[in-house]
């Protein structure tokens, strides 16, 4: 099955094309102002590069966040109207899954995500390597202390990256993940989307939305 996964719920977009086979193709752009004009773009590349036509994919996989406000509804309308035009199925999977799922595979103890928001505040979730909990809004240091006082703890994602630095001060037991590691993949949107799909079936296209989780209190 050739899957397509986009990415686009953080500070680095991204196409990928997994199938069966291979490492897979993927094609990264920044996110922000203009990342609506290069998506497509970007999903043409990853095919060509592939060599595999649109009708050929088989799966549609999506990054459904929590994450920016304005790139999930850009990645989610592209996936859905693509999926539609194709007549694929698409699903959608949580940046958490994404991001912690694969250093939960191989690290000894627990690996929390936290998914930088707006200003101080992270989105944050306990993730294994078969599932992610439900995140919860938290300031950053309400969060840490949530994290700080446990021993084996790998802190991912991109509010790992804005607060590493003051984690590390604070909470010297807290290993803080290299960035290059923190950053949703969108060729693990694709794998694990591939996965989702063959546990769960399809999401349904026209009831697939973003992930908002709202702040507590």
């Amino acid at each position: 099955m050739r899957v397509l996964g986009i990415e686009t719920a953080g500070e680095q977009g991204g196409v990928a094309l997994v199938d069966e086979e291979g490492p897979g193709y993927v094609m990264m752009f920044p996110t922000g102002r203009g990342q609506g004009e290069l998506l497509a773009p970007a999903a043409r590349a990853v095919l060509d590069l592939a060599g595999v036509r649109p009708r050929e994919l088989g799966l549609i996989a999506v990054d459904v966040g929590p994450g920016s406000f304005t790139g999930l509804r850009i990645g989610l309308a592209f996936a859905k109207g693509l999926a539609q035009a194709l007549g694929v199925p698409v699903v959608g999977v949580r940046q958490t899954e994404v991001v912690g799922k694969p250093l939960a595979r191989w690290w000894p103890g627990r690996v929390a995500v936290w998914v930088h928001d707006r200003r101080e505040f992270v989105y944050m979730a306990w993730v294994d390597a078969h599932r992610a909990g439900s995140e919860i809004v938290l300031p950053w240091p309400d969060a840490l202390a949530r994290i700080g006082d446990r021993a084996g703890v790998l802190l991912t994602g991109s509010g790992a990256v804005r607060f590493g630095e003051a984690v590390r001060a604070q909470a010297p037991g807290v290993t803080v993940v290299d960035p290059r590691w923190a950053w949703p993949s969108p060729l693990e949107v694709a794998r694990q989307g591939r996965a989702r799909f063959r546990e769960l079936g399809p999401d349904d296209v026209l009831r697939l939305e973003p992930h908002y989780v709202q702040k507590e209190g």
